[in-house]
């Protein structure tokens, strides 16, 4: 059975109507290319899921419709979308001969060298002619990562320029095919987990290991109950979801472990690497083609490798202090005996208190975290002597004033959903409309970070029908000049009417504030 294919070149702002069109009149696929592709003029879009390109189209877009023979003729299709509205140039028409469509798909997988010694070799290839070659056989299936994708080769090349696996732990969270677990055990890992949300990912990784005779653990997220540390956690994701899991991710670093981040545009690396702050330093480690890797170090004591240097360096400036009163000893032993003494225990002490301050410092968030904790009576002083404190300390050791997650500094003073209902009604597809008015408070006197907000929408019965997860930047007013998007200022309270789309039956709801691993707060519904 043949095939044709008719090739529309359209501006940007026509490429997505013009696609529907042709769907309705027929089309059995449709696909948007640059037209400028292969040329100096080629340019890539980015986007990920929750995140808006910076262009929707190319500038000169082709729009490719499939249709059989017995399809509408290119005359007929043209007519049609001339009456439609659409003022475009009459397509090119291309056959499509029926092909061994596998056999096709293979031929556009060739080995990849992914680093100086990674390879990854689909089974239909022979292995290349290098003998310190590290081959993979992974093909393409329905988990994500073959090594063609920028961000899988930095993670992977991350792994080939840190020999000293032999002896770690391996976490690979979001794994897909298993390819970064797969690779670290080829290149000597130790134990190896890998962790991903879908099944079929899990399944595919699992036969991926025994093609390559590796031993990998792959698991379910829900399967993943002892929440092990490991030497190395790897997350090739994207942005968001990488923001989101942050605590959990940390938490799963053992003293001195590294962790390995991609998924991550260019344009989203500061915003990543300000969500890790507070559990650890990240930073940019290699660029590829627009996407970048993030690392970093967690120290034994817990801090992160910058801290540590920090703290390295207040110490032995305390302890030039004595090697210079020491060394005056030395010139004038007689005279300045007793004196030097003196100096030396006094610097000691000095010593001492600086290690306290600087620990203090360096656990100000958690501190923080205890007096919110207190009870209430006793909540304002202990905040101004905190903030006295720690205002002194920034001062004399450069912090930035990061905000922190404390779900119990939230109150939900308002939560008052407006459902009307009778709209949008299309067969079976009946919805609503509604608006959801949302005020809470930061009862904290600290900078906390925006929550998200859960609404769960009941039915006559108080059955749940839907749920909708709100990011701070699905319900943050953005007419409000004091709404910043690094967190509430102290005490901060905030309104927002947020738009939303219903269950027709919807009756009642629910709101909460959550963050990842806490305990959601409700307010009442009505």
């Amino acid at each position: 059975m043949a095939f044709r294919e008719l090739v529309f070149t359209v501006s940007e702002d026509l490429a997505e109507d013009l696609g529907d069109a042709l769907m309705e009149l027929g089309a059995l696929s449709i696909s948007v290319s640059d037209a400028a592709a292969d040329t100096d003029s080629e340019k890539p879009l980015y986007g990920e899921p929750g995140l808006t390109p910076d262009r929707q189209a190319w500038e000169q877009s082709q729009v490719i419709a499939l249709f059989d023979e017995q399809g509408l003729s290119a005359a007929e299709i043209s007519l049609a979308l001339t009456e439609a509205g659409f003022q475009i140039n009459a397509p090119s028409e291309r056959s499509v001969e029926e092909q061994d469509w596998v056999r096709l798909t293979q031929s556009q997988f060739e080995p990849i060298q992914v680093g100086q010694r990674l390879w990854v070799v689909p089974s239909w290839h022979d292995a290349p002619n290098d003998p310190n070659a590290v081959c993979l056989a992974v093909d393409p299936g329905l988990a994500f990562g073959t090594g063609s994708h920028p961000t899988t080769k930095l993670c992977m090349q991350w792994l080939e320029e840190h020999p000293d696996l032999a002896s770690k732990t391996l976490l690979d969270y979001g794994c897909g095919s298993g390819i970064l677990a797969i690779a670290a055990k080829r290149l000597g890992c130790g134990d190896a987990l890998g962790v991903d949300i879908d099944p079929q990912a899990v399944i595919s990784a699992k036969d991926n290991a025994q093609r390559n005779e590796v031993i990998v653990d792959f698991r379910l997220p829900e399967e993943d109950s002892t929440h092990s540390q490991h030497d190395v956690v790897v997350a090739n994701i994207l942005a968001n979801p990488l923001q989101v899991l942050a605590p959990a991710l940390c938490q799963r670093i053992a003293p001195n472990g590294h962790i390995v981040l991609s998924g991550i545009l260019e344009r989203q690396a500061q915003e990543v690497i300000d969500t890790y702050q507070p559990w650890i330093q990240l930073h940019v480690w290699r660029e590829c083609d627009g996407w970048v890797c993030l690392t970093g170090q967690l120290m034994a004591d817990g801090t992160d490798q910058t801290s540590s240097d920090t703290q390295k360096k207040t110490i032995e400036n305390s302890s030039k202090s004595i090697e210079l009163a020491e060394s005056a000893e030395l010139a004038n032993p007689s005279k300045n005996k007793k004196s030097l003494t003196l100096i030396g225990w006094i610097s000691l002490a000095v010593l001492m208190v600086v290690i306290v301050l600087q620990l203090f410092h360096l656990g100000r968030h958690a501190i923080a975290l205890q007096i919110t904790k207190t009870p209430t009576s006793i909540q304002e002083p202990l905040f101004k002597a905190f903030k006295s404190l720690d205002s002194l300390l920034c001062k004399q050791f450069s912090c930035q004033d990061i905000p922190l997650r404390d779900f119990s500094a939230w109150s939900i003073e308002l939560a008052n959903l407006k459902i009307n209902a009778g709209n949008n009604q299309n067969g079976s597809n009946q919805t609503a409309t509604g608006i959801l008015e949302l005020q809470i408070r930061n009862k904290s006197p600290l900078l906390i970070t925006w929550p998200h907000v859960m609404l769960s929408v009941t039915d006559a019965n108080d059955a749940v029908i839907s749920e909708k997860l709100l990011r701070p930047q699905d319900w943050l007013p953005e007419d409000d000049a004091k709404v910043t998007p690094n967190g509430s200022q102290a005490l901060q309270e905030v309104s927002s009417n947020i738009y939303l789309s219903l269950p027709q039956q919807a009756a009642g709801f629910r709101v909460r504030l959550l963050y990842v691993d806490d305990k959601p707060r409700d307010a009442p519904s009505e």
